[in-house]
């Protein structure tokens, strides 16, 4: 690509993005339509954990499984939602972490303090507020970059559950998410929750791990909610948005492969 044409491809690419540095704030009926989403979610998942045949997403097909079992990491878009006034981001990606054990990916899971270390430049200032059992609630700053900036504080509350030998489930679910302006400089705000650009207004995780075949399964839906598109950027900041998307959720998980082979 020549000069010209790269500095006009990064010209046209800031007009279009110029709608989305625009303040959102979250609306009620926003936050509403995510919750009513995640409602009716979450059933499912409950059913799914306690299958002893369709627990994995990856065991659906054959393909998939083959392709994470020689190292790879799956994903597909289970949704892209557009609500009133945001756009409901759900996808899933699964790994096979071979020699792994459930008890190592777990230990790996539990030590919030590494996740500065593990997810780094993503995730700073990580921090354990409770814990109680399988209970966690945890706060850390999360960083993404593409094309734009954002920076978040964030608090979750995270529930591990036991699903008997070689399974394990756990729950993050948001409780916070609040915007900062100026990250790092003397004049850093951390924004009211759902004040600022909108970027991202909630996020809940939700994994299944399978301990078999000499290592572990682990696979995450994740559902985020962001602001919604201008209205007639649809056609190109959708697809900005879902490779996002996808490419967060393959970062955690590899993130987590490196994370777990280090320890092993």
């Amino acid at each position: 690509m020549t000069p010209v044409l790269r500095n006009s491809c990064l010209l046209l690419l800031c007009l279009c993005l110029a709608p989305l540095l625009a303040r959102a704030a979250l609306a009620p009926e926003t936050r509403d339509a995510y919750q009513k989403y995640i409602a009716s979610l979450e059933p499912r998942l409950q059913a799914q954990n306690q299958s002893q045949r369709g627990f994995l997403w990856m065991d659906s097909d054959p393909a998939r499984l083959l392709s994470v079992r020689r190292g790879n990491i799956a994903t597909e878009k289970i949704n892209s939602l557009e609500v009133p006034g945001g756009m409901i981001q759900h996808w899933i990606g699964g790994e096979f972490l071979p020699g792994a054990t459930l008890a190592q990916v777990e230990q790996v899971d539990q030590d919030y303090a590494a996740y500065a270390t593990i997810y780094a430049p993503d995730i700073s200032n990580p921090k354990v507020l409770a814990h109680n059992g399988d209970t966690f609630v945890v706060s850390y700053r999360i960083t993404k970059t593409k094309v734009l900036t954002a920076v978040m504080d964030t608090v979750h509350a995270i529930q591990y559950e036991p699903l008997g030998p070689g399974r394990l489930a756990m729950q993050s679910r948001s409780e916070s998410v609040r915007q900062v302006d100026d990250a790092g400089k003397p004049s850093e705000r951390v924004l009211a929750e759902g004040e600022g650009d909108g970027f991202l207004w909630a996020m809940n995780s939700y994994w299944r791990m399978e301990e078999r075949d000499g290592g572990v399964y682990v696979e995450c839906e994740a559902v985020t909610l962001s602001r919604g598109v201008p209205l007639g950027l649809g056609a190109f900041i959708n697809p900005l948005l879902q490779s996002f998307a996808e490419e967060s959720l393959k970062k955690t998980l590899e993130a987590k492969r490196k994370a777990v082979h280090s320890r092993q």
